[in-house]
């Protein structure tokens, strides 16, 4: 046996045991004595499902001694969000209204991940719904930051960050409305794309129309191999693009001297960045530059007008959903979480119609300037402040403030990739964000492959996680 193998990456895993050098039940085991190890300080998974997972991974097993094809993640330990339903497997987006809820289907992006090979060992812990601040009177109390177990874990994905870095798991699924993948993948020093609206459907959960399934992995190419294995067309799903797959992992080495990199430095100086913050993304830049690519300053107006839009429709389409329940149910629900769910309750008709425009205004100005500037992507810190704790203050995480870089292209749907970029004062990691012109996801791994694979970020595993 491999000494260690949880501190493989996805990659090595599915390759080693591909190779017949280690066996799945041997990789889930691994997960699953980090995970005792760990779980109960950190609150990173709500569920653990040790029982399936070697089922899973017994299974696997056999297929390969019996010299079957295995799929492209055959062997890979995933952690699910907890929002995201999973057959036979309790998933109670942290809420005392479906503590006891066991799906009969899993959602179609499980259900594919499954089909690749993926053993799904647990779900990972969120603020109630996904919704609002993580509170100690939700389900399950808030996870913990490995960085810093002192810290919380940033984003309603933050369990799924947390497993992640912390070795608890080869990878894991969150989702994103506003940031809730891309932030937590800043703050633990991992890679998460939230790819072109449409490409990961959604069927199965609720019809949210901005918010993504998006992977967090310790390296650019395990991202690339995780979303190649998400993305497929479903057709009971309105809102699902009817494209080929692309190959994202085959496809991901490329050079990339020459690329034209927008920095939207006004924007930039405008938000509320603490100075680590700053520092981190100079030093990003200066890599993008070391790497070949042209930095072009470029004029971005109305990111504030598209962040708020987005949380406008966000929060029309929560209380649309909890209307019903919040009357029946009202002590059921976290009362933070209360607070932000009625916050829909006062938004007409009017207001989400205008939200929309904006938003459709903003993604045509947003890709018209790529493509008049010959831009790959552009460049900006993931997020402005270099701790949850920091994020979380109510007068701005009410605002969204702390996704004044995220929020914009979940309205849009173009497509934003969150890689590692150093280190704030806390000892937390601070991500840096490439966002590219819609169906422009294998650039933007290739961007970051290229970095990945240039830098010792994805290297580096917390304290006592290694």
């Amino acid at each position: 046996m491999i000494g260690s193998p949880h501190l493989l990456t996805l990659s090595q895993q599915i390759r080693l045991l591909r190779e017949g050098e280690i066996t799945a039940v041997e990789l889930v085991q691994a997960h699953l004595d980090v995970i005792i190890g760990l779980n109960p300080r950190l609150n990173s998974f709500i569920t653990v499902d040790s029982e399936g997972a070697l089922k899973q991974a017994r299974a696997i097993d056999t297929a390969r001694a019996n010299g079957e094809r295995l799929g492209p993640l055959a062997g890979a330990t995933v952690g699910v969000k907890d929002s995201i339903p999973t057959a036979g497997l309790k998933t109670t987006d942290n809420s005392r209204l479906l503590e006891n809820w066991i799906p009969d289907e899993d959602a179609a992006t499980v259900a594919r991940l499954r089909k690749a090979g993926a053993i799904v060992i647990g779900k990972t812990n969120l603020n109630e719904f996904g919704w609002s601040r993580p509170s100690e009177a939700d389900l399950m109390p808030p996870p913990w930051n490995p960085w810093n177990p002192d810290r919380m874990s940033v984003g309603s994905s933050s369990g799924s960050g947390a497993v992640t870095t912390a070795r608890m798991a080869a990878a894991t699924i969150g989702t994103d409305g506003g940031g809730s993948a891309l932030l937590p993948s800043g703050a633990h020093n991992l890679f998460s794309i939230k790819p072109t609206h449409g490409l990961v459907s959604r069927l199965g959960m609720d019809h949210n129309s901005h918010s993504e399934i998006s992977p967090l992995c310790r390296t650019a190419l395990d991202t690339a191999i995780m979303l190649e294995s998400m993305v497929g067309y479903e057709p009971g799903d309105d809102m699902s693009w009817p494209g080929d797959v692309p190959e994202y992992a085959a496809n991901i080495e490329e050079d990339i001297r020459g690329w034209r990199i927008g920095i939207p430095r006004d924007f930039i100086a405008s938000a509320p960045n603490e100075s680590e913050v700053v520092d981190v993304f100079d030093s990003f830049l200066k890599t993008l530059e070391s790497l070949g690519c042209e930095l072009v300053d470029i004029d971005l107006r109305g990111m504030a007008e598209a962040r708020a839009a987005n949380f406008l429709v966000l929060n029309s389409e929560a209380y649309q959903r909890h209307q019903k329940s919040l009357r029946s149910s009202w002590n059921a629900y976290g009362p933070i979480t209360r607070v932000y769910l009625l916050q829909g309750a006062f938004l007409s008709a009017n207001d989400l119609l205008n939200a929309g425009e904006v938003g459709r205004a903003f993604k045509n100005y947003f890709s018209h300037i790529l493509s008049d500037q010959s831009l790959k992507a552009i460049a900006t810190p993931t997020s402005p402040f270099a701790t949850a704790e920091r994020s979380r203050r109510p007068g701005e995480h009410s605002r969204g403030i702390n996704a004044c870089y995220t929020a914009p292209f979940n309205i849009t749907g173009h497509p934003s990739i969150s890689l590692p970029a150093g280190f704030g004062d806390a000892g937390i990691p601070v991500g840096a964000m490439l966002t590219g012109d819609l169906h422009t996801d294998q650039s933007l791994l290739q961007l970051a492959h290229t970095y990945d694979e240039t830098t010792d970020w994805s290297t580096l595993s917390p304290p006592n996680c290694s």
